[in-house]
C-alpha cells in the first residue's frame, strides 16, 4: 500500500485536488488530507475525475505541539526581505513579496530554519475534532490518525478517545523519536492500543517528520530505523513507514527484513510532480497531466 500525504495541513482545495487526481491515476488508491470538509469533497472530486472506483481516505490531526499542525508567520518587525522563506518553501506557501498562504502551509517549519533573523515563527492552528472526525466518519474516511509527536498527554488522550469514539475502520498513530527514547515510544503505543482489537491500529512510523525533499537511501534510514523499533516490539499493528520516505523506501525496508503493511510519502511525492501540477492551465494541459502521472508512476511502482 502505498498512501499519498497531501499533507495533514495542507488546506488549498486546487492543490489536494490535482494531488489526488494524479497519483490515482497513477495508480494510487489512499490518501492522507487535513480534517477539513471542502478539502475531503475537493479529494472525493478528483478520484472521481481519475475514474477511481475504490479511493481509501485518511484525515489527520494533531495533538499540541506536534509541527503537523502548525502553520508559518511573520514578524514584519524583524523581516528583511531576503527571499530565504519563499525561495526555500516546498509547498509554494510564501509568495515573493513575503505573504504567507495560510491554506498552502504544511508547517515543515523550512522557512523558519532558513530565516536569518527570526522573522519567521510558527504557530498552532488546531481543528475541532469532537466536531469534524464525526462527520468524515460519516462521509467515508476510513482512517483516522493522530500525529503524538508531543508532550501535551491531555490532549493526546482527549482526541484519542475521539477517534475511538467515531470508530473508523482504523486508528493511526503516527509517532517519531524526537521527544522520546525507543522504550518510551513503545510505552506510548501500548497504552494508546490496550483496549482496541488487534490489527485495528495503524502505527506510522515516523522517521524524521516532513523530511523528504531527496530521494537517497540516507533520507529514508531514520523512517525504517523507526519501524524496527515498532516490529521488535511484536505489537498487534499494522506497520507503515513515513518520514523521510521516498522511492528508496520499500527497497530498504527489505534489505532490512521490515514486514511493512504500507509506506506514507509527502514532501517526495509532492515535489516531483510539482513542475506540472502548478501550471496555471494544468485542468486543460493534456500534456502536464501525462508527465505528472508518469513522474507519479515511477513512486507507485517502486513502494510494492
Amino acid at each position: 500500500m502505498l498512501k499519498i500525504v497531501c499533507g495533514a495541513g495542507n488546506e488549498d482545495c486546487e492543490s489536494v485536488k490535482r494531488l489526488v487526481y494524479v497519483y490515482a491515476k497513477a495508480g494510487c488508491e489512499y490518501f492522507d488530507i487535513s480534517a477539513r470538509k471542502d478539502v475531503l469533497e475537493a479529494a472525493k472530486e478528483a478520484a472521481q475525475l481519475a475514474k477511481l472506483s475504490t479511493p481509501h481516505f485518511c484525515v489527520s490531526v494533531g495533538i499540541k505541539g506536534d509541527p503537523h499542525i502548525t502553520k508559518a508567520k511573520i514578524k514584519d518587525s524583524v523581516c528583511i526581505k531576503c527571499g530565504n522563506c519563499y525561495r526555500n518553501c516546498p509547498n509554494d506557501a510564501i509568495y515573493p513579496s513575503i505573504i504567507v498562504n495560510d491554506k498552502r502551509c504544511v508547517g515543515c517549519g523550512t522557512c523558519a530554519r532558513k530565516c536569518p533573523t527570526g522573522a519567521m515563527t510558527m504557530y498552532e492552528k488546531d481543528v475541532n475534532v469532537k466536531e469534524i472526525l464525526p462527520y468524515m466518519v460519516q462521509n467515508g474516511v476510513e482512517i483516522l490518525e493522530l500525529h503524538v509527536m508531543g508532550q501535551d498527554t491531555k490532549d493526546l488522550d482527549y482526541k484519542w478517545n475521539i477517534i475511538n469514539e467515531c470508530n473508523p475502520k482504523y486508528a493511526s498513530i503516527c509517532v517519531d523519536r524526537e521527544y522520546f527514547g525507543n522504550r518510551d515510544v513503545i510505552n506510548r503505543i501500548r497504552n494508546m492500543i490496550a483496549h482496541r482489537k488487534p490489527y485495528t491500529t495503524i502505527i506510522q512510523a515516523d522517521g524524521i517528520p516532513m523530511s523528504g525533499s531527496e530521494d537517497t537511501y540516507k533520507t529514508t534510514l531514520q523512517a525504517v530505523a523507526m519501524a524496527e523499533i515498532i516490529q521488535n516490539a511484536n505489537l498487534p499493528v499494522h506497520i507503515v513507514l513515513s518520514g523521510g520516505t521516498n522511492s528508496k523506501t520499500a527497497e530498504l525496508a527489505k534489505m532490512c527484513g521490515i514486514n511493512f503493511w504500507g509506506i506514507a510519502v509527502g514532501s517526495w511525492a509532492r515535489k516531483i510532480v510539482k513542475p506540472y501540477i502548478n501550471s496555471e492551465d494544468f485542468w486543460d494541459c493534456l500534456e502536464c497531466q501525462h508527465q505528472a502521472i508518469e513522474a507519479a508512476k515511477t513512486l507507485v511502482k517502486s513502494s510494492v
